[in-house]
Parts: C-alpha cells; structure tokens; sequence
C-alpha cells in the first residue's frame, strides 16, 4: 500500500497526527490504516481521518503584512505543512473489534484503508440489514446487526433531515428476515409501504397491514392510495375502570367520581356493552342522587332539618327506596311503605331483620334484602360529576365489538402499521398504551413465540421527559424500555427532540442512528444519553446533508457514517412541494378567469343578437 503520510509527534493508543501533502492528503471522515507493532505480531489499526490543517513555519502568524510580502517576494513561495488527525477504530480479531493496546511508532507510513478492510468492518454480518454506504466510499455497503436492536433504538434527526425515509429502510430489511414489526404513526409516514414510487406492487405488499380508527377524521392519505386499510376498534367491555378513568383524566383524588365508575362496571359485568349504556347507566345512578336530595330536602314551610320522609328512615333509606323503586319497575315486585320489597309470606321477619342490618352495614357494604349490592352515597353523588368526564369517550368513533387484534398484530413476518394521524392527541396514546400493554401481557403471562419491534414516531409526544403533563402512555413505554428485552420486546424510537424524551427513556436506546441535528439542546442530550459519540461526532451533525447519518452502538462494530441507501416502498412523509402547489394555485386562478371571460362573453352576445333581433 501506497503511504499518504507518517505519524509525527506523540502517538497515543486512541488518535494520533500524520503530515501528508496537499496531492495525497485523504479527505475528512476518510479511513486509513497504520501497522502497530506488539510483542508477538504486527496488527493493520483502522482510523478515520478527523481533521486536516494546512500551516507554514515561514509565514507565522505573528508577521505583518509589509513581512508577509517581502517574504513572498523574495521566496515566492512558502512549502504548506499539511497536517492531519486521526481516531483510532480498531483492529479486527476474527469478527470483533479490539482496541489496541500500543502505540504506533512516529514515523511510521500511513496508508489509505482498503475497500476488502472496510468490508470486513461494516460488511460481513450473518442477515445484516444492508443501511446503505460509507460516506466516502460508496461501493463499500454497511451492514447493522440485528442483535443490536435488542437494546433498543433511537432515530434521532430535525424534520427534513430523513429519519423516516431511513426507518422505512430498516423495516423493509428487517421484515424481509421475517420480523414482526408494529408501527404507531401518527404522521402516516409509513401507510405506503405496500406501493413504490411508480404506484407499483412491492415485493412485500401482502405481509403490510394499515389499521386506521373508524373516526370521522378523514385520514392523511387515501385509503385508495394506499391499497386499503383495516378498522382498528378496541372493545368498551374489555376496559377496566382504572382505564377508563385514566383515559378521561380522572384523577386519584377524585374519590367519589371513581366510585361511581367502579359501581357501574361492577353492574354491567358479563355483557358486551357500549360507552352509550355505561352513560345510560351512570344517568340512572346520578338520577338516584338527584330525587334522593330532593325527597330529603325540607318541604315548603316546614322547619329547617325537618325531611317530608317516613321519620323511621334514614338518608341511605331514602336511596335504597329510589333504587329499590325503580328495580321493581321492571321487576313487577311489590314494596312496602318503607321501599322495601314485600315478602307476602313472611314479610314481618324480614322486615326485621333488614331494619337490624341495615343499621349495622357502611354505605359501602350495604345490601339489599335478596343478596344484591346497593350503590354507596358516594358513587350516587360521584355519578353526576363522572357524566361529564364519561360523555368524552361516548363521542369518538372507536369503539366496537371487537378489541385490539392481537393474534394479527403478532403474527410472523408481519409490518403492521396503526395510523393514527389526525386523531385527538389523547386518543393516539390510549392505543399506543393498550396496544403496548396487551403485548406486554401476553410476553410476561405466555411469552412470544418470537421477537416483536415497536417503532414509535413522535417519540418525544408519547413519552416526554420533564414534570409536566405526562402521556397516558409513558408508563408502558418507560417499562418496555427497561425490562422488555427480557421478553422479547423491542423499541425502535424516533424523534426531532430528544430533549424532549424522558432521559432515562432514552439512555436505554443503547443503538443511536443519528442524522442532521443543530440544536444545541438536542446535542447536549444525545450527549448525556449516548456513551459512545464523541466530541468530533457531535461537531459533525450539523454539516451532514439529508440522508447522511451516524450510526453508533451494538447495530454496528465501530461508529460509522453512512449515506442511506435505496428505499423500495414509497415514503409518506414528504414535505409538501411548496413551490409546485403555488404554481397549481396560480393555474386555477387563471383557469377561472378565463373561464368567467367566456361566460362574459357569451352573454354579452346573446343580448346583442336580441337587441337585433327586436
């Protein structure tokens, strides 16, 4: 191999300098290799080239112009001293990286690393997922290993820089070697992935499913566009009342209003209800509350503390009598004077006995006098206050009689992509969070049959970092991310903020795939997140060009710059052609002028030729 340069100077195990020429000077982000002597053998260390400096030892900078110009006209040139740095990677030892342990000898030849090298470093890997090509080298492809999703992934880049398009070819690589993929999207970026470019079939058109809530919302893109979709219901009677309360932003605190949810899941258990009878039902618990207040309240012109009731019944009698009541509307009993059901054959015992319990029983225990669970006077006066929060849910379209398909979502070799663009932020993280916690169910209570990956857009909405208002789903995601390798299940995030993200959240992405960033607040928490970026990479984020990223981590044997490959599927999240919807908006401006011109026209004609014609 040809030398490019020699090691000058002090020569660490980690970097060291080389002087070249402006001829063979390899370019930044370059990859040469340096022979490092050890006891036993001699090792090729690889390196990429970090900076390049050109300086001359006659021009100082401490010489004025009058100087500098004397000089030159006297020598008419001043020899360049081109220095380069390099970042030791490693050195390959069957298929792992090591890092060298000795130094390399100053003046030792500096080479250009050859493409076979290269290969064995990106390239190489049993079912890789082929990402694209080195920067510079672009007949060298790199490879990501697939076990480096085990520790989950963070995609992380600002809008425009092409994280998604990026994505998109992972999950095509990655499908193919028959992974299962369930994809949350809520820019529907990924509902194209059954067309190409040209509108055509893709090889993997018919392992694709596209899910979309029966909403009113119209979606982003066109169910015709993109080759159809399937209805995503959840089922009503499947929730529990811890869901329903926190999908309705019930607080802990709201004591009374829990109450009564709970009182009327309790009643409704067994059948396949709808949110249009839990509201039914909470009424007619709230209606008991109301005529129980008013049959309690003095009457006009009786003295205050005095109640137009039978003064042998109490508060809670007066609401076992409404309930009592209406309960024998339809069940055709009789009741006594009392509101308690009339035993014809032995009435007078239990009367007695129910007068004795009932003086003995909590509102929250309370029973009728056949077995039946009365409602406590705190779920009857949380009723009315639960109506409102309750009414929220009655008035999306995504309830139906069949829950969350799981058996579909799971299955092999399967990209199944949940579109949720255009819904209601709240509703997007109920489904994230129900889909997430049915799966987590079943890895932990039946285990998966195989490995599942969720690929979470908008990571930063679904589990945001800070103290403030915290997503419904953010609990799921952060025990995913902590303990689902475990059991099979794996998150692939993807956001323009990760300072947004919760920290912790985050620094379980232990593979990163980095594109154009120029936030400082961004930087700094990919910083404190990643332990493997350096300062020089860091610096190099804002200069990347759209789809240019770096990629660090367990995906790949040493932190590397790709330029991101062919994608075979069509992208969904383009930006709108700013410039070509103007145009076509100037088009039907022009259009309609000279449409109203005829139609001006024409008129104008007909009342000259009858003008004539008169």
């Amino acid at each position: 191999m040809e030398p490019v340069g020699y090691l000058v100077g002090e020569v660490n195990t980690n970097e060291f300098t080389f002087v070249t020429s402006r001829e063979l000077a390899p370019p930044r982000l370059e990859y040469i290799v340096v022979p490092v002597q050890e006891p036993t053998r001699t090792i090729e260390v690889l390196a990429q080239v970090t900076s390049l400096s050109i300086s001359s030892r006659l021009l100082d900078t401490s010489l004025g112009y009058a100087e500098v110009a004397a000089i030159l006209n006297r020598l008419k040139a001043s020899p360049p001293v081109v220095q380069g740095t390099a970042q030791v990677l490693g050195y390959l030892e069957g298929k792992s990286v090591r890092f060298p342990r000795h130094a390399a000898t100053p003046g030792t030849a500096v080479a250009m690393a050859p493409d076979e090298l290269l290969r064995q470093f990106f390239s190489g890997i049993e079912s890789g997922i082929e990402i694209g090509t080195l920067i510079n080298r672009e007949n060298v492809a790199v490879q990501l290993n697939p076990n480096g999703l085990r520790r989950h992934l963070a995609v992380i880049a600002q809008t425009g820089a092409g994280k998604s398009y990026t994505v998109g070819v992972i999950l095509e690589r990655l499908l193919k070697l028959g992974g299962t993929v369930v994809v949350f999207d809520p820019n529907s970026d990924y509902v194209l992935m059954r067309r190409d470019t040209q509108h055509r079939v893709t090889s993997f058109a018919d392992r694709v499913e596209i899910y979309r809530l029966p909403t009113t919302q119209a979606g982003r893109i066109p169910d015709e566009e993109i080759g159809g979709s399937k209805k995503f219901t959840m089922q009503f009677s499947k929730l529990e009342p811890g869901e329903i309360c926190q999908m309705t932003g019930i607080g802990e605190t709201s004591t009374n209003i829990r109450k009564a949810i709970q009182t009327v899941w309790d009643k409704l258990q067994g059948r396949d209800y709808t949110p249009q009878m839990f509201m039914a039902e909470l009424e007619q618990l709230a209606e008991g509350a109301d005529a129980a207040a008013q049959s309690s309240a003095p009457a006009k012109g009786m003295p205050r503390g005095t109640r137009p009731l039978n003064p042998a019944i109490g508060d809670e009698d007066a609401f076992d009598q409404l309930f009592h009541q209406r309960t024998a509307e339809k069940a055709n009993v009789a009741w006594d004077d009392f509101g308690k059901p009339v035993d014809h054959e032995n009435h007078e015992d239990h009367e007695n006995r129910e007068r004795g319990r009932e003086s003995r029983e909590s509102p929250e225990s309370r029973e009728s006098k056949n077995g039946a669970k009365l409602p406590s006077l705190d779920a009857m006066t949380g009723a009315q206050k639960a109506l409102k929060y309750v009414e929220r849910l009655e008035r999306i379209n995504i309830w139906g009689f069949e829950d969350v398909p799981m058996d579909d979502l799971l299955k092999p070799m399967t990209l199944s992509v949940l579109d949720v663009a255009g819904v209601d932020q709240w509703i997007a993280e109920f489904v994230v969070d129900k889909v997430l916690r049915e799966t987590w169910g079943v890895a932990v209570n039946a285990g998966l049959k195989r490995p599942v990956f969720f690929v979470l857009e908008e990571a930063h909405n679904f589990v945001p970092g800070g103290t403030g208002t915290q997503s419904q789903a953010a609990a799921i995601i952060k025990r995913i991310a902590s303990e689902g390798r475990k059991f099979g299940l794996f998150m692939v995030l993807i956001t323009q903020r990760p300072y947004k993200v919760h920290g912790d959240t985050l620094s379980q992405c232990n593979s990163q795939i980095i594109m154009r960033l120029t936030n400082p607040q961004d930087q700094q928490a990919i910083r404190q997140s990643s332990e493997s970026i350096s300062e020089g990479l860091l610096a190099d984020l804002p200069g990347l060009n759209i789809g240019e990223a770096v990629i660090l981590g367990p995906l790949v044997r040493v932190p590397v710059m790709v330029k991101v490959g062919h994608r075979e599927s069509k992208e969904g999240g383009n930006d709108i052609d700013v410039v070509g919807a103007l145009e076509r908006a100037r088009s039907e401006v022009i259009t309609d002028r000279r449409e109203e011109q005829a139609r001006d026209e024409k008129r104008a004609r007909g009342r000259s030729e009858w003008q004539e014609a008169v």
